[in-house]
């Protein structure tokens, strides 16, 4: 059986037969009766008899029409459902970050998303490295990464939004005497610290870290532990401007001679996105930017990438 015939069905039902059932569903009454008939074959049983000038349910159609209501009430609550999550009523997005990404530029992003449809429910993935969120997007466990481009995942789409300056960051006392911006043959020469390396290979600015700090003294999984002791005078810290800009506001801030910078990309699988996704892609892409292209495949060595060229 299908939908319609036990819309008709319960229509019988609800107005009293055939005829004001076919005018209370704006069709014609052969239309309903036929369908009346569709279904009672189909079960093999009558679901009216006769009484008088009207009809009276069988036991098999008091059965059916309890099944039926129920059906036709699950049907009704899935469609508002599903309409509540085409307005942004209701749904969830899941978003994938690597490193600090998820505080800049994401943060923001997601801010401007939950003001504007408060009934969302988004959930922020810190899976540890770029490898690891490319691997959430290709499994469909999370619908947008933020990475560190470039990437080479072929069956994946990216979208260039910005390069963002990587600073160091020192405590008062550390920071002290240190010019600005700050020639790379100094930085060698301070206490560093590093979050622990994430398995599956390091950035073109993590490269470029290593170049310039050398072995850290401290390398920890907490990013926190990390900031604290470069706001306590322990360590310095290589750290986009943005995300330093937001949460270390007592440390200082040098740039580097010369300046390094990372490329922030998004990443995604190649499919029509939800309605939540879609809007969190209109947030954070400009117009200009809103064409995706699909990752390019690595390519052959010949001296490495430049990342800090801006």
């Amino acid at each position: 059986m299908d939908l319609r015939l036990l819309r008709f069905f319960v229509a019988i039902i609800d107005h009293g037969g055939v005829t004001r059932a076919a005018e209370a569903l704006y069709v014609a009454q052969p239309s309903v009766s036929q369908a009346l008939r569709t279904l009672e074959q189909r079960l093999g049983v009558s679901l009216f008899e006769r009484a008088g000038r009207g009809l009276r349910l069988t036991d098999a159609g008091r059965e059916l029409e309890i099944r039926a209501r129920s059906v036709l009430a699950e049907v009704e609550e899935a469609r508002d459902g599903v309409e509540r999550v085409a307005r942004l009523d209701a749904g969830r997005l899941t978003v994938a970050a690597a490193s600090t990404l998820a505080i800049h530029p994401l943060g923001p992003w997601v801010g401007r998303l939950l003001d504007a449809h408060p009934g969302l429910r988004v959930h922020v993935r810190e899976p540890g490295s770029v490898p690891a969120v490319l691997a959430e997007i290709t499994e469909g466990a999370a619908e947008i990464g933020l990475v560190e481009l470039p990437v080479h995942r072929a069956s994946l789409e990216t979208v260039e939004l910005a390069r963002e300056e990587m600073v160091i960051a020192a405590g008062p006392g550390l920071a002290a005497g240190l010019p600005d911006p700050l020639p790379r043959a100094l930085v060698r020469d301070l206490p560093s610290g590093a979050l622990a390396l994430a398995p599956g290979g390091r950035t073109a600015s993590e490269r470029t870290m290593a170049e310039v700090l050398g072995e850290p003294r401290v390398r920890s999984a907490r990013r926190q532990l990390l900031w604290d002791l470069v706001g306590q005078d322990v360590l310095v810290a290589f750290v986009s401007r943005a995300v330093a800009e937001r949460l270390l506001p007592d440390v200082r801030l040098r740039s580097l001679d010369p300046p390094v910078f990372r490329r922030v990309g998004l990443v995604r699988r190649p499919e029509p996105p939800t309605p939540a996704a879609r809007t969190l892609l209109e947030i954070a892409l400009p117009p200009r930017t809103r064409r995706p292209r699909r990752a390019a495949p690595p390519a052959t060595p010949s001296g490495g990438p430049t990342p800090d060229r801006p």
